[in-house]
């Protein structure tokens, strides 16, 4: 992945470990339920202390709406050239990221869609604290890229076009995963075509005139 050249050894063994509780807990839900399962299990599964899972996560809701891949796409951004546009190195971002995750990486990735799109108790909260961190990591990377002074509005506004945009495109794709499993190419497929909607620039709305 983009952040293995970059990370020392600490980072790499909270990695490890912040991966393990994640897979312990989607694993251990995805047999008992959300409201079966406990942080003492889930820490226990992980080979780990409640104390060291709360380091990670502070709630147990947490463990589940964290989208570790969040980090790995934030350091692509850090460390991008400005070879390619801003959206296209976005997307190339999402894609890479998504791209790298072994099967088994994958795998988690799909129960964990599928607790978050089946777990009531998540509902209120799943798109707030899943649009947090991507919005702050495009907003930085913006600007950087339009080297913005502080207090300009346009990386905001700029991040919250991008996030929204490839998250409206896979919006449906997360809906039916409490019943069908995440496909990755057809994830890939709808985060592209939501940032090219994008590039397309915003409809007038004007009616456009018959021709005879």
């Amino acid at each position: 992945m983009v952040m293995a050249a970059g990370e020392g050894l600490r980072e790499r063994k909270k990695r490890k470990t912040q991966k393990a509780l994640q897979a312990a807990a989607i694993r251990l839900m995805s047999a008992n339920g959300f409201a079966g399962t406990t942080i003492e299990e889930i820490a226990d599964a992980a080979e780990v202390s409640p104390r060291t899972f709360f380091r990670y996560f502070p709630t147990k809701e947490a463990v589940l709406l964290t989208d570790l891949q969040d980090e790995t796409v934030a350091a692509y951004l850090a460390q991008a050239s400005d070879d390619l546009s801003i959206i296209d190195t976005y997307e190339a971002a999402l894609t890479a990221v998504f791209k790298d995750l072994t099967p088994e990486e994958w795998a988690v990735e799909q129960a964990r869609a599928q607790l978050v799109a089946s777990t009531p108790e998540l509902r209120t909260t799943v798109a707030l604290m899943t649009a947090m961190r991507p919005l702050d990591d495009a907003r930085e990377f913006i600007a950087r890229r339009l080297n913005t002074p502080p207090g300009d509005p346009r990386p905001r506004v700029y991040a919250a076009m991008l996030v929204a945009a490839a998250g409206a495109a896979v919006a449906p794709l997360f809906t039916l995963a409490a019943e069908t499993p995440l496909d990755r190419t057809t994830f890939l497929d709808a985060l592209t075509v939501g940032l090219e909607l994008l590039k397309q620039g915003f409809p007038t709305g004007f009616a456009i005139p018959h021709s005879r």
